[in-house]
């Protein structure tokens, strides 16, 4: 079972609050394969999508695949940890990767795509388009992602952080970012469950909103008497999958940012993925 770390002296009079916000979560380790079509949680390649799909569609032309995550192969890893996701199936996103749209529009939905197989053993894979190859955007060769069980700790201005935000001292925040980084490796860091790491702000008010039809680009999204109705919904949001920029990927979301997968508790159990939120968070 995976330990926190030891606790440097100024957070030591917080560790139970440190200890109870601890999630578990799993991280990546990637290396190169040559098999498009190759089963498992991957970046590129072929999509493993159910028989008979099309190849999903932006308003401007066919979407990227960026990639999949395939339960079946997390179940065999997980142990008793994040019981909510799936034991077995492929979940396949899809994302214009040249409009890079940020999330805080409900029109943004047309911009991205996920794909759900049920069954891992089901699902078939699916030929990028000439479009795309012609174009440049397709990963042909995948870049595999094998999963090891982690832990996370929440940001300190995030929902869910030990602290409230206003109650950290300087040391003990960065003492903080440090724990955190030797738990998941930084910011930039390929996950799913768990604590998100933010590049800017807690989103899942954002998601919150723009589920729910709400433009969350500016302020007045945010002081709107329906925002604030919705408000307290935020807390039923969390992290499925982050996908960061890095050179082992090769992806750059924005400048140097990080897509988020968020998804609803409820939705996650009901395996309504068509639910799910996408934003992209960039320095």
């Amino acid at each position: 079972m995976l330990e926190l770390p030891p606790l440097p002296p100024s957070l030591d009079a917080w560790r139970e609050r440190i200890e109870t916000a601890i999630s578990p979560c799993f991280l990546f380790t990637a290396r190169d394969e040559e098999d498009p079509a190759l089963p498992g949680c991957r970046y590129g390649g072929f999509p493993l999508v159910p028989p008979g799909t099309a190849w999903p569609r932006a308003p401007k032309g066919p979407l990227v695949f960026v990639g999949q995550l395939d339960f079946a192969e997390l179940d065999a890893c997980r142990g008793q940890a994040l019981p909510e996701l799936p034991r077995d199936g492929v979940l396949a996103l899809f994302y214009d990767v040249r409009e890079q749209r940020w999330g805080f529009d409900p029109k943004d939905s047309a911009w991205w795509k996920l794909v759900w197989t049920p069954r891992s053993a089901e699902a078939v894979p699916l030929e990028t388009p000439a479009e795309l190859v012609d174009a440049g955007l397709a990963f042909d060769l995948p870049l595999r992602l094998k999963p090891r069980p982690g832990l996370s700790l929440p940001d300190p201005w995030d929902r869910r952080a030990p602290l409230p935000a206003d109650e950290w001292g300087q040391e003990q925040e960065a003492d903080y970012a440090v724990l955190r980084e030797r738990l998941t490796g930084g910011e930039h860091a390929h996950q799913v469950g768990g604590h998100p790491w933010w590049v800017q702000r807690d989103a899942r008010l954002e998601a919150q909103l723009v589920s729910h039809g709400l433009y969350a680009g500016d302020s007045r999204g945010y002081d709107s008497p329906k925002a604030r109705k919705l408000e307290p919904g935020a807390t039923e949001w969390s992290l499925l999958w982050q996908i960061a920029s890095d050179d082992a990927s090769g992806f750059m979301w924005g400048d140097s940012g990080n897509l988020y997968l968020l998804i609803r508790d409820a939705d996650l159990r009901a395996r309504r993925f068509e639910r799910a939120w996408l934003g992209l968070q960039c320095g």
